[in-house]
């Protein structure tokens, strides 16, 4: 009869439990820096529709939310918040800028910015998470 003997189990097994208890870290780490790649996508474009007048409020108002896990899902939303010097909120602005209204026409930035970072987010993403895994494997 063979036999088969395995060293180093315990070490690999003490690897992987502390992989299952760093797993939200590491999720939280990847989904905030694909965030920050949708982010600085969704910045560019915005400038590039904005008047050569405009403030610079609209910009600085763009952030990412804390991380949250919901329900199981790891997330972080994009968006605008607080208001101009003149009251008016940030994010009814910068919905008009995108959707446009009877005075303006729209100039659409979030959408086309998120459609071409999906890729690149979801890569470095990926690349996060892999990183994170080899480096506890280890």
């Amino acid at each position: 009869m063979a036999t088969i003997r395995f060293s180093g189990i315990d070490a690999y097994m003490e690897r992987l439990q502390r992989l299952e208890q760093d797993s939200e870290e590491i999720l939280k780490r990847a989904v905030y820096d694909g965030a920050a790649i949708v982010a600085d996508e969704v910045r560019q474009r915005l400038h590039a529709v904005l008047s050569p007048d405009a403030t610079g409020q609209l910009e600085s108002s763009l952030g990412i939310s804390k991380i949250q896990n919901d329900q199981g899902y790891v997330n972080a939303r994009i968006g605008f918040d607080g208001y101009d010097s003149k009251g008016v909120p940030n994010q009814l602005k910068a919905n008009v800028l995108e959707s446009g209204s009877t005075r303006q026409p729209k100039r659409p930035f979030m959408r086309p910015a998120v459609n071409a970072a999906r890729r690149p987010a979801e890569a470095k993403m990926e690349q996060v998470v892999e990183q994170e895994i080899e480096t506890l494997m280890r």
